[in-house]
């Protein structure tokens, strides 16, 4: 008994809670563009507790790409206030049906609104301006016919009039059965339930030779023969990998419903009996991947569709011999472009290429409009004009199933001759200080003799004349053996040097230069004026193996990658490659 009344007083203490629930909703307008968007501003007040969202109607008309809420609590009350933005999907009269709203074991309701959608601004503006209908104006018009829902949307709408006596089901379409391999479609998955559920875990469905990326989720409602069931629907890009046959797998949603326990007192303080896991799935589709047209271009990689578009830049239009100029080209086009294969820059003389690797994305504030952008580093090796051109791109329009193809604008590179000065190194029999400049001498010593009076043994030296030429030559001999000295004294300190420059490197650059010194020093090549050819060529008339000129190849094409590419600085990529380039200068002095 004490219980029975415990619980009649908390329920009458509820009352003048609930009483005071207030629901309204208003749209910012009632006419507008197809290309304009719609702003529903859901209220609800007096309440107090736990947050409860409310539940939109469906809106077959509409997309809703962002949703946002704000709160404010006076005397123990909550306001809330919810802000849906929309985007129209067609042309026609339509309705935003009632917004419900549960709290307090009461459901709560709004009135429709009607809305107009033009195909122009201007004549949605003459409408608006001529009705001057309130945004929140009742009326008892229908939903938008299902007619008049795009294809997927029509899809799945008729497909749930075959489940009208289930409580819980699920289906699946998609917008196009027969695609060309990389053409992008979209998969619907909705999951509609009649009476509430308790708890539900979602799974993907597994498909096979498709590449697929999650989309966005959406909710919405839909009246059956009479009943009306919330759906939860959850899209997905979808593209074929290679002709042939594909599958989509069903999608899956685990749940569990709740039923009131015995007793009023249990099932006022939360007594429930909690169903088992049940499971509900979608049918699981097959499809065709239809093979590529023959006649493919050499600029074809991989994109089908329409509407794309290519667009080319350089960072800079003018620079120097030898410093860096990046090239971006860009391609936009319907749907993700991550399956495309990556682009070829063309071969241009004069110019080194260092591609990076692509980036791809989706268009700001559009999620069917993807991008994917190339870039790739240029490195003159002199000065002159270069014309950078032959940056083709092509799609398979499925409209026409022809190739299609895009040709980018040429672009100017203008190239000054080098300001800076290549380094020069001299070696004496001082030990390196660092900058590659010796210490040959610290001073000038000054010889202060005496003055001597007899001067008759110098007159009788000075009279041979034979002695003259004879110091001239020794002179001679040992200036042209100090040369010689002085050369084989480099060659000798070349590979110390490089060694040393090796285990103090710290970038790439550092690794490169120490290979360029050994070059320049030890057989007099110079890695600045030469192509990476011209340098092989040069190290096989030094008499260096075929085997070590290839691996010097290979290593310099690294070095230069890593530099004028934009990657990150491994520090292990950074010691193995200086480890190797010491191990190719041990090879080439354990060679002579």
């Amino acid at each position: 008994m004490k219980k029975i009344c415990l619980v009649v007083v908390c329920l009458l203490s509820t009352l003048p809670l609930v009483a005071q629930v207030h629901l309204s909703a208003q749209t910012d307008k009632t006419d507008l563009a197809l290309d304009d968007e719609l702003t529903l501003t859901v209220q609800v007040s007096g309440v107090s507790g736990n947050i409860v969202m409310p539940q939109l109607p469906s809106l077959p008309a509409f997309n809703v790409y962002s949703r946002e809420m704000a709160q404010s609590t006076v005397n123990g009350h909550t306001t809330l206030s919810f802000r849906y933005l929309m985007i129209p999907r067609f042309v026609g009269r339509t309705t935003i049906g009632p917004v419900t709203f549960s709290y307090g074991g009461k459901t709560y309701q709004t009135d429709p609104i009607d809305i107009r959608i033009y195909k122009s601004a201007t004549v949605a503006a003459s409408q608006s301006k001529s009705s001057n209908r309130p945004a929140t104006r009742q009326t008892t018009a229908a939903a938008a016919d299902i007619s008049q829902l795009p294809p997927l949307e029509k899809e799945l709408s008729t497909r749930a009039y075959a489940h009208e006596n289930e409580p819980y089901f699920m289906i699946s379409a998609i917008s196009n059965k027969k695609p060309y391999p990389g053409q992008p479609f979209t998969l619907g998955v909705r999951f509609y339930y009649a009476p509430a559920f308790y708890e539900a875990a979602y799974h993907n469905p597994q498909v096979s030779n498709l590449f697929m990326e999650e989309g966005p989720s959406v909710q919405g409602r839909q009246n059956i023969n009479g009943t009306m069931y919330n759906y939860e629907e959850k899209r997905y890009e979808l593209s074929g990998v290679s002709a042939g046959k594909a599958s989509i797998g069903a999608a899956m949603v685990d749940y569990r419903t709740a039923s009131a326990g015995n007793s009023l007192f249990d099932r006022f303080f939360g007594g429930a009996v909690v169903s088992k896991p049940v499971t509900v799935a979608s049918k699981p589709i097959t499809l065709n991947i239809l093979p590529l047209p023959a006649g493919k271009p050499a600029s074809f990689y991989g994109a089908v569709g329409t509407d794309y578009t290519l667009t080319t830049r350089l960072d800079k239009p003018r620079t120097e011999a030898g410093e860096a100029v990046t090239l971006t080209v860009t391609v936009q086009g319907p749907g993700s472009l991550k399956t495309t294969s990556d682009l070829k820059f063309p071969e241009i003389p004069g110019l080194t290429s260092y591609p990076a690797a692509p980036e791809t994305g989706f268009v700001s504030n559009n999620s069917s409009r993807g991008y994917k952008t190339f870039k790739t580093v240029l490195v003159p090796a002199s000065s002159g004009q270069y014309m950078i051109e032959g940056i083709n791109w092509s799609y398979l329009d499925p409209n026409t199933s022809t190739y299609k193809t895009l040709s980018a604008r040429p672009l100017t590179l203008e190239v000054f001759p080098a300001t800076h000065a290549a380094k020069q190194l001299d070696f004496g029999t001082s030990s390196p200080v660092g900058n590659g400049i010796q210490t040959i001498r610290q001073d000038i010593e000054y010889v202060k003799g005496t003055y001597d009076t007899d001067l008759s043994l110098l007159q009788r030296i000075a009279a041979w004349k034979w002695m003259h030429a004879l110091v001239f030559t020794w002179l001679a001999v040992c200036l042209f053996m100090a040369c010689i000295g002085k050369k084989t004294a480099a060659k000798k300190h070349a590979y110390q040097y490089a060694k040393t420059q090796l285990k103090q490197a710290r970038t790439y650059e550092h690794i490169s230069d120490a290979l360029a010194d050994y070059l320049r020093l030890k057989w007099n090549i110079s890695a600045a004026s030469l192509p990476l050819k011209g340098m092989i060529t040069a190290l096989a008339q030094h008499g260096v193996p075929p085997e070590t000129q290839q691996t010097f190849a290979t290593l310099w094409t690294e070095l230069e990658s890593a530099r004028f590419a934009p990657l990150s600085k491994d520090t292990n990529t950074l010691a193995q490659l200086s480890a190797r380039a010491e191990n190719l200068l041990k090879q080439w002095e354990n060679s002579k």
